[in-house]
């Protein structure tokens, strides 16, 4: 479609990213020529700068994993049920934490949560978690019926009550003969299994809107409501699920999600992001897209740990109640997982945020019918989310026209917004590639200045720490995996160790080259199409996947 006329003010800050990325890049092969000590200095801050920032992302990785591990051995069911009474509730938590048998972190975890309950106000709180409904969505176009069973199995397979789930198979007319065919097989499958199953089909060419998940997502929102006020459901005891096509839940996501809702400081100004991890067909995929795939997973465990910063991505929750005020998802961007984020902050004046949930969801890593494909298919994904920097001016543009919110959050949103947009596109080619170039293209001006020696001296010692780090994440990596495919040898584990040494190459060519892309399109204008993740699998998967056992203590 066709997009609407942008003022110059927004078209501005739709240049600013790119601008900042290409002034950068050619900065610094322009100055390694004609001032190669100050770009060298530039270099050697910005390596040391990257060498602390990476040391705080791994203590923020290992508090998230800590945390996941530790999660995964609660029961979210019997908490549920405890939390009808809160006193008595919080009484059980004292018990557990004096428990001379209970270990230290587990201690200290039981003890946080504990304060955090008695700074809540229970009288005039839902505590009954029998009223309040879940309403799954789950978008689909051109998917297979092996990919969309699979995901319907995993909610069958949690410990939620199932007559309090209402699921909706989002479809779109567009895909009219697939779209009916999976509809009607996959409801005699699973409706009766959930308090209502419907599939909704979305049009083709309404107004207003382009070919996007959020578009579709809002129509499917919307036809469900209709059907949630029939019944006489009230909307503020809804919470709902935005699930890709290839999403599988964990055993314990939906009481967790009603357990971290009926808890929160502020539930209503609140979305709910598990962690994202893609498991489903991670055997299968091809060592390249592996590693992408973890970096992608290993990125929001990082955000988990600093809440503050973390904006909802992928499969999120957040209240029927918020997504009705708000007007449901845009549905003419393509970010519309975190763009709906910045509409609940813009719309509540800034005082909404983002809750992690130390559950986890699995998706697909990327994989195609051919190895080819499959790389060409990882680069566009990495751009479509890239893309992403079309938040900031929005952002920005509509931060400045709200009024109420502070000015210092206004700023520290969007500079944390362009802050990771920036870096994302710029620090592995920094520190790969350009921290070379003075040397290379400078050296005559470089003469015997202390920085020709210790600029190669640098650079080997952030490589050596970076070395550590990834032992670290491989480690995180193993832990995390899903069985082997009895299909597979031995080998495909020592593979999986193997793989790490093309994280120099994923890093640039998966990481900074598609965020460059997006941002040079959009600062010339040239604005991109949604374009679907192929789901392809190589192996049946039986069983939804799990990262830790579900076996737990009483909690």
């Amino acid at each position: 479609m066709d997009h609407p006329p942008k003022t110059r003010l927004y078209r501005s800050l739709e240049i600013l990213p790119g601008a900042l990325t290409w002034l950068t890049l050619l900065g610094a092969v322009v100055f390694s020529v004609l001032a190669p000590v100050w770009v060298a200095t530039y270099i050697i801050l910005f390596d040391l700068y990257w060498v602390l920032k990476a040391v705080n992302t791994v203590l923020h990785l290992l508090s998230s994993f800590l945390k996941l591990k530790l999660h995964a051995t609660y029961d979210w069911r019997e908490r549920l049920e405890l939390l009808r009474d809160p006193a008595a509730y919080q009484q059980v938590l004292r018990q557990q934490i004096s428990a001379a048998a209970t270990p230290r972190r587990r201690r200290r975890d039981l003890t946080a949560e504990l304060k955090r309950l008695e700074a809540l106000d229970f009288r005039t709180r839902l505590l009954d978690y029998r009223q309040v409904y879940h309403l799954v969505l789950l978008p689909t176009y051109k998917e297979s019926l092996e990919v969309l069973d699979h995901s319907i199995r995993s909610l069958l397979d949690t410990d939620f009550p199932k007559e309090q789930i209402i699921f909706v198979l989002a479809t779109e007319e567009r895909d009219y003969q697939r779209a009916l065919e999976h509809g009607r097989i996959l409801r005699e499958r699973y409706g009766d299994k959930f308090f209502r199953f419907l599939v909704i089909m979305h049009p083709d060419g309404i107004a207003g809107e382009i070919r996007a998940k959020g578009a579709n997502l809002t129509y499917a929102a919307r036809q469900a409501v209709g059907v949630l006020r029939e019944l006489g459901i009230a909307l503020d005891r809804v919470l709902v699920s935005a699930f890709d096509s290839d999403t599988v839940v964990a055993k314990n996501y939906l009481a967790y999600l009603t357990y971290a809702f009926l808890t929160a400081p502020s539930p209503y100004r609140t979305s709910y992001q598990p962690l994202p991890v893609y498991n489903n067909n991670i055997w299968d995929a091809p060592a390249i897209t592996r590693v992408v795939a973890v970096a992608n997973s290993f990125w929001q465990m990082v955000d988990a740990s600093r809440p503050d910063r973390l904006v909802t991505f992928s499969s999120h929750a957040m209240t029927l109640k918020a997504l009705v005020e708000v007007n449901y998802w845009p549905v003419d961007v393509i970010s519309d997982d975190s763009q709906i984020f910045w509409r609940c902050w813009l719309h509540y004046h800034g005082d909404y945020r983002t809750q992690p949930l130390f559950t986890t969801v699995s998706l697909d890593a990327m994989l195609d019918e051919t190895y080819f494909l499959t790389l060409v298919g990882q680069y566009k994904q990495k751009r479509r989310w890239a893309w992403g920097v079309e938040n900031f001016p929005y952002l920005v543009q509509n931060a400045f026209r709200d009024k109420f919110i502070p000015l210092w959050r206004k700023l520290l949103y969007i500079e944390r917004e362009l802050e990771g947009k920036y870096f994302w596109a710029t620090a592995s080619i920094m520190i790969a590639v350009l921290g070379w170039l003075p040397l290379l293209l400078g050296s005559n001006r470089f003469g015997s200045e202390v920085l020709a020696f210790n600029l190669p001296l640098l650079t080997r010692t952030i490589m050596q720490i970076a070395t550590l780090f990834l032992i670290f994440s491989v480690y995180i990596n193993m832990v995390l995996l899903p069985p082997r495919p009895k299909q597979y040898s031995w080998w495909r584990t020592v593979n999986m160790i193997l793989q790490w040494v093309f994280v120099p190459i994923v890093s640039t060519i998966f990481g900074s080259l598609p965020a460059i892309d997006a941002q040079t399109r959009l600062m010339l204008g040239k604005y991109m199409e949604f374009w679907v993740t192929p789901k392809a699998r190589k192996t049946e998967i039986k069983e939804p996947a799990m990262i830790f056992s579900h076996d737990h203590p009483k909690s």
